[in-house]
């Protein structure tokens, strides 16, 4: 009799028959969440079922109850309650906005799981029973009208600014546009509010009576320019950035920056600075705010921005000058490159999981920064997989969401 595995993130087993619990030896669902009904529940505990789940969930059996499962962002406005008599649940990995006038259409949801975040009104904040979140909520103004999480309010801004407005913005407004008409802003009575307000210095006395008094006030020099990602600093910096710049993220100063350095008149870098020894003494020099100053050592080769990155001893062996492997989701370490080649030519930062043998692990950990988990060879896991694919006694799964 054959086995069954499932490997998703959903797995629903409201409607699993006993046909199919009968037909396998064995049954494994490896899931983040599993949809049961209290009668299935007890009918799957009749049999050889293995479920390695972060979260077993039960819905209640009908006809009228629908499942809502939503990767990425979620907009929870009055036109998507749930209908009368209808149990709906509503599952989110991403973000839930909740709009001013959906209190009420939350209300009627059966269940609302977020893993995430969610933004709501203050004035919903503590009225959802039925709302679980696994992340952070934030809460905006009642009757403000969102805006982006990075608002701009450029030149174009009053032209469409309606008389005694609100507007929010959950991470920061940016006031750099030294077009922007101030005064009729102003005349409308409009006002802002966010975590953050980012103001050129000759906007700065008009535009700070706008904003509640929560916001945090950063002014910044005339001519900065925003950018709200990772950047590099090369030849080509100056022509997109300016000598003024604001990077939201992290900034990366590649070898060939020394003469960019010396134009620089302000820089601020909400994250990291990272920059070869030969650049530091030189940064250091410049009008330069940054959480952190990450001093890389001299490396032959680069890897980065990948979901999944693979070092072997020929890899390493080629360049004598190392490898640096940088903002990776994955990291896999071949089992033929030794803990002496690992600590020699190495280096590995700002990545999720490196997976290396138990003999490589304390050399990996060595030269390792800001990675949040080493260890577990992820090939022995491609093996085993492998071997289930290829063995027939076994039917293996593999989907984001499996309806069994």
């Amino acid at each position: 009799m054959k086995k069954m595995v499932v490997n998703c993130a959903v797995c629903d087993m409201r409607n699993v028959s006993e046909e199919t619990l009968k037909n396998y030896e064995q049954i494994t669902v490896n899931a983040a969440t599993v949809f049961v009904t209290p009668e299935k529940k007890d009918l799957i505990a009749r049999y050889n079922v293995t479920m390695n789940v972060a979260d077993v969930i039960e819905v209640p059996a009908g006809e009228n109850v629908r499942i809502i499962n939503q990767n990425g962002s979620y907009e929870l406005t009055a036109d998507r309650a749930p209908q009368d008599g209808e149990t709906v649940f509503l599952f989110v990995n991403g973000v839930l906005n909740i709009d001013a006038d959906a209190a009420e259409a939350a209300q009627k949801y059966y269940k609302i799981n977020v893993n995430g975040a969610v933004t709501m009104p203050k004035s919903i904040s503590g009225r959802l029973n039925n709302l679980s979140v696994n992340g952070s909520v934030s809460t905006y103004p009642d009757g403000a009208i969102r805006l982006n999480r990075n608002a701009v309010i450029d030149k174009t801004f009053p032209l469409r600014a309606k008389e005694n407005a609100f507007y929010w913005a959950f991470r920061r407004l940016i006031f750099t546009d030294l077009a922007l008409d101030t005064e009729k802003l102003r005349s409308r009575n409009v006002r802002f509010a966010a975590k953050t307000a980012l103001i050129a210095e000759s906007l700065a006395e008009a535009v700070v009576p706008m904003l509640s008094e929560d916001t945090d006030i950063l002014i910044v020099p005339d001519g900065t320019k925003f950018f709200g990602f990772d950047a590099r600093m090369n030849k080509r910096f100056l022509k997109k950035f300016g000598t003024k710049a604001y990077i939201n993220g992290d900034l990366t100063v590649e070898d060939d920056a020394e003469e960019i350095l010396k134009e620089i008149e302000y820089l601020y870098v909400n994250g990291n600075v990272k920059i070869s020894e030969a650049l530091a003494d030189a940064f250091e020099d410049i009008d330069a705010h940054y959480d952190e100053l990450v001093i890389q050592k001299k490396t032959g080769k680069i890897i980065e921005d990948h979901v999944r990155a693979t070092v072997d001893k020929a890899l390493l062996e080629k360049y004598e000058d190392g490898i640096l492997v940088t903002d990776c989701a994955m990291v896999h370490i071949a089992k033929d490159v030794s803990p002496e080649l690992i600590l020699e030519r190495l280096t590995i930062a700002d990545c999720a999981q490196v997976y290396c043998t138990e003999q490589q692990e304390a050399a990996v950990s060595a030269v390792s920064k800001d990675v949040a988990s080493i260890g577990g060879d992820e090939s022995l896991k491609d093996e085993i997989t492998g071997a289930l694919h290829l063995n027939p006694e076994y039917k293996v799964i593999n989907a984001s969401d499996y309806v069994m």
